[in-house]
């Protein structure tokens, strides 16, 4: 048996261009502000006023006419290691974690803040909020908050006395991180072809 000798034939391999990472499954502090002031502004009825719903990251701006609500988000813990799914050039990691958020909610003429307070929580830790966050995003999940507290009172922009009462609900939330599985720019190998 005579075996011919081919020629190499280079194998590269090539990492992909950065445009070219699927898109992950994550939410910006913003965002998540956002969703929150979605089903607010379903779980808390007001007539006759405009409710206005203010983040912590919208500071140096005077406080809104109340009735109004501040969301501030004031921890991230990870509750489980990774999980992990491959695509053919990319790992793909999530994790369950626990986002804390710190609503305070002032009140007006036409709803006192413990009122709102209290429609928010009795919504929030009922199916009902569940139901409503499934509609608005698949990694962000309610799951309870604790109970309504006094926040004391507050100076408002006209020098008059706000009542102000806080809650703190928690979420579950998945976001997901890529790592690119070809970390080498370019590998190049040479490999024999054996004919028999």
């Amino acid at each position: 048996m005579v075996r011919k000798k081919s020629k190499s034939v280079p194998v590269k391999v090539k990492t992909p261009k950065d445009n070219e990472f699927p898109a992950l499954k994550a939410l910006t502090h913003e965002e998540i502000y956002n969703l929150i002031a979605k089903f607010m502004r379903k779980a808390i009825p007001i007539k006759g006023a405009r409710l206005s719903i203010i983040n912590d990251s919208q500071n140096r701006t005077s406080t809104p006419k109340s009735p109004y609500i501040t969301l501030q988000i004031t921890e991230r813990k990870r509750l489980s290691t990774p999980e992990t799914r491959y695509t053919d050039q990319y790992k793909i990691a999530w994790f369950r974690s626990q986002v804390s958020v710190h609503i305070l909610f002032v009140g007006g003429p036409q709803i006192p803040a413990l009122e709102m307070a209290h429609a928010f929580d009795m919504r929030f830790n009922d199916a009902w909020a569940s139901e409503q966050f499934e509609q608005y995003s698949d990694i962000l999940f309610p799951l309870y908050s604790d109970d309504v507290s006094s926040a004391g009172q507050m100076i408002n922009a006209e020098d008059q006395i706000d009542v102000a009462y806080s809650v703190n609900a928690y979420f579950e939330y998945h976001p997901e991180t890529g790592i690119c599985a070809n970390s080498a720019k370019e590998i190049v190998l040479d490999m024999g072809i054996v004919e028999s």
